[in-house]
């Protein structure tokens, strides 16, 4: 090979070494520039309210501005109550140059509100989440706990219910369900006194009944508050009988109750207006000491067992006054079934409709109404009251044929009412709600062993505790991380707990591992229904151990 032939190879291999760097170069700058943005995740960088922020008043809107722009066609930013329903319909709008959005709100009452968003960035990466904020100082939301009357006079823990039927449970119900008999025959009868043009049959029957019941109610009522007081005030002197009567809510609508069963023999002598005035405060005086006091709005849910147990009264009273008739002048009984019947139809129109109102305002769902025995006496109730209808339709149907109704439809009609007092007077002493009992979750493993604990556990403010063991070797965790999501909400984000390390004094070490303790408190669970919590930590070797578990809070 000649000199001149050697050197233009060398030449060419040069050029060619030198294209095949500033290509690889040039490469790698591309690729560089190409894998930035998407080693860059889109992340929330403000909000507005902030996690955990306390307000005063109302904010006019959320914010959430992020670091990247987002996809114009996808994203989702809502705030929910304490109900975990929307307060708002609205669509929110993008701002900052597409990098945040806003969404304006209605006028926010006190509470816990969980914001949660879901977006996509510009390109392409989906961002989730969901945090916390309060306005003004919400109350505890209504949970098994307040519907303790034991709570409410400061007695807690004698409300603790055992094992079977005791003596003295069996004495509360009895005493419940002669009172609320007593209660509801004495107030409808009272009301049915707004006959003026009733025949004498009706009439005479309808006075000796409402002299009976009067002393009748008189007497159950007695029993029913000395029995309850007793409850209340369970290893306590007699004395404590006075602070509850006179300084306790509940002991005040006793003492109310007695009151006006102390006028109750009276009624018989007295006008129908004066009648009327003792059947309403009768009345409201119970739907005041019973659980739609502990719910919001006080007025609409007291006002609706208000209504429900006058239609119960009106229903209950003629139904007797019905009976009592027959038994003396079976024409004048067929003339009052007629009015009866129409106004029978009424009352149950109003029990139905307040009595399901009431219901979707103490649960969260009807599924609710499985988890307790008051739910389960409540379905009972509500077949005998079909029952009830169609007793009803057999005797409206023999009086449109000018036929009086059969004696033993009558019997079975009298007989569903006792059996439905007899519910009722059992579902009103139960617990609408199931109890919330505090979170402690523990696993053993190789790797880790992990405690969580969540107290008490209800919705709204909450201690949130967690302990992690791990070997030895690897010492303390670089990052431990507490999620909570709620089950079956797949629109709302995960709530990240802020955790904060301390010195744990309890003595629950283990040979061979570290442990570490960390702990938050907060409105991190802000409504009920099915949870899960996850716990994420990274050890110092960078390796992650995920454990969850789910739970229920009502």
């Amino acid at each position: 090979m000649s000199r001149s032939a050697l050197h233009s190879r060398l030449l060419a291999a040069s050029l060619l070494g030198r294209w095949l760097a500033v290509s690889i170069l040039a490469f790698a700058l591309v690729c560089g520039f190409a894998v930035e943005p998407a080693s860059a995740h889109t992340s929330l960088v403000k909000a507005t309210p902030g996690q955990d922020d306390k307000l005063r008043e109302s904010p006019g809107y959320v914010e959430i501005l992020f670091n990247e722009r987002l996809d114009s066609a996808q994203y989702d930013l809502r705030v929910l109550d304490g109900s975990s329903r929307s307060v708002t319909d609205a669509r929110p709008e993008r701002i900052e140059k597409g990098k945040g959005l806003r969404l304006t709100l209605p006028k926010l009452g006190e509470g816990h509100y969980t914001v949660t968003y879901s977006v996509i960035s510009a390109d392409g990466h989906p961002v989730s989440g969901a945090y916390v904020f309060t306005v003004g100082n919400p109350p505890p939301q209504t949970t098994s706990a307040r519907l303790d009357p034991h709570a409410q006079v400061g007695h807690e823990g004698h409300g603790a219910s055992g094992s079977g039927l005791t003596v003295e449970s069996f004495l509360l119900y009895a005493s419940r369900i002669a009172y609320y008999a007593g209660l509801i025959a004495t107030a409808g009868l009272a009301v049915w006194s707004l006959q003026r043009r009733a025949e004498p049959a009706v009439r005479e029957a309808r006075e000796r009944a409402l002299a009976f019941m009067g002393k009748y109610a008189l007497c159950a009522t007695l029993v029913f508050v000395v029995l309850h007081l007793n409850a209340l005030a369970e290893g306590e002197p007699v004395s404590e009988w006075g602070r509850i009567l006179t300084q306790t809510t509940i002991g005040k609508l006793y003492t109310a109750e007695l009151l006006l069963a102390m006028a109750a023999p009276l009624l018989a002598a007295i006008g129908v207006y004066a009648r009327l005035v003792w059947a309403a405060a009768a009345l409201f005086a119970e739907a005041w000491s019973g659980h739609a006091a502990a719910f919001s709005p006080v007025t609409y849910s007291v006002g609706l067992d208000f209504v429900h147990l006058a239609g119960a009264a009106l229903w209950g009273g003629g139904v007797l006054l019905l009976l009592l008739v027959w038994r003396k002048e079976r024409t004048e009984a067929g003339r009052f079934a007629l009015l009866f019947s129409r106004w029978a139809l009424y009352s149950f129109i109003a029990l139905w409709a307040t009595g399901v109102l009431s219901v979707l305002q103490y649960l969260p769902s009807l599924t609710y109404l499985l988890y307790t025995s008051w739910g389960k006496w409540l379905i009972a109730k509500t077949s005998l009251s079909l029952l009830v209808v169609a007793a009803a339709l057999l005797i409206r149907l023999r009086l449109r044929k000018g036929e009086l109704p059969q004696q033993a439809v009558l019997k079975a009609d009298v007989g569903l009412l006792g059996a439905i007092v007899l519910c009722v007077g059992i579902l009103t002493y139960q617990n609408p709600l199931p109890a919330n009992t505090p979170l402690h979750y523990h696993e053993m493993g190789t790797d880790m062993h992990l405690t969580l604990r969540i107290t008490p556990n209800v919705p709204g403010d909450n201690a949130f505790t967690v302990k992690v063991w791990l070997p030895e070797a690897l010492g303390k965790p670089k990052q431990v991380l507490l999620r909570l999501h709620p089950e079956g909400k797949g629109e709302v984000g995960k709530i990240d707990v802020p955790l904060k390390a301390y010195e744990d004094q309890e003595l629950d070490d283990f040979a061979g591992f570290a442990k570490a303790a960390y702990r938050a408190q907060g409105a991190y669970l802000p409504f009920a229904g099915r949870w899960k919590a996850e716990v994420r930590v990274t050890d110092s070797k960078n390796n992650e151990h995920v454990r969850e578990t789910a739970f229920r809070i009502y």
